[in-house]
């Protein structure tokens, strides 16, 4: 059986436009009566282009289709499907973790206000970090900021997180609050994503820390009222030492006369 454009395209549920797309990207090609130019497409090209939808559906290009399709060599067609079942699998790991945030996310902005100020202990797991900055100028190095891109299609099991050397909370206000940036995952989650630890990744160690949400409500780096509620309790519990501090971005809420407060939760590792 021979169909119009306008019969195939009905037929597949797709314009025109599309069909006439996929013949000029070679991916199917109709009969063309020469003297009248219209086109005829056969169930060969039904399946051929229903078949590059299910290849389009698991991910692959319109490029990549059109190649493994031309593909004579069984040995080149397993790399590519392998190589997307890899990337699915990657996705698979990545959207469990998107759900997580999510959900903590939703149970953050329920506690917000109950939270900030308030300090306990939490126990974190090992973590990876990217270093990304000197205090506040970025490294120029290429091969880092190819990391930091193949790091930032991670988000959100990838967080943006601000570090302050533990000589911070060890010379409290004496000097500045000095800081700087990187990326920060788990290593289980930095692993199943496939990430490298690299001479640009640092190991932060698990275990537990002194936390707190602390509201934010002006412009400008960190001041040492940041850490305020966090040393008084380190000073109060006599912790034998303590680490670095982390602060990530919790939540962000504009207020009634335009300002902007943002929560941040911050935590300092402690050795009791």
């Amino acid at each position: 059986m021979r169909y119009t454009i306008s019969e195939m395209a009905a037929l597949l549920g797709v314009t025109t436009h599309t069909l006439r797309y996929y013949e000029k990207m070679g991916l199917i090609q109709p009969e063309v009566n020469r003297e009248t130019g219209y086109r005829y497409y056969t169930v060969t090209d039904t399946r051929r282009f229903n078949l590059c939808r299910e290849l389009r559906a698991a991910g692959f290009t319109l490029e990549e289709c059109k190649d493994f399709l031309d593909e004579p060599s069984t040995a080149v067609t397993d790399a590519m499907l392998d190589r997307q079942i890899r990337q699915l699998e990657r996705r698979q790991v990545l959207n469990r973790m998107s759900i997580r945030f999510l959900q903590n996310t939703r149970e953050y902005y329920h506690t917000l206000e109950q939270d900030a100020g308030r300090v306990w202990v939490q126990n974190f797991p090992e973590m990876w970090r990217l270093v990304l900055s000197q205090e506040e100028e970025a490294r120029n190095d290429p091969a880092l900021q190819a990391e930091k891109a193949e790091w930032l299609e991670c988000m959100p099991a990838v967080r943006w997180v601000s570090r302050l050397p533990s000589r911070v909370m060890e010379q409290f206000r004496v000097g500045r609050n000095e800081y700087d940036y990187g990326l920060l995952v788990e290593a289980d989650a930095a692993r199943q994503l496939g990430l490298r630890r690299t001479d640009h990744v640092e190991l932060v160690c698990g275990g537990d820390y002194l936390t707190t949400v602390w509201k934010k409500d002006y412009r400008g780096s960190f001041g040492w009222d940041s850490l305020e509620t966090l040393h008084a309790e380190i000073l109060r519990r006599g912790f034998r030492a303590v680490g670095d501090t982390f602060s990530s971005i919790l939540a962000s809420r504009e207020q009634p006369d335009g300002s902007i407060i943002n929560y941040h939760l911050t935590r300092t590792k402690i050795y009791t």
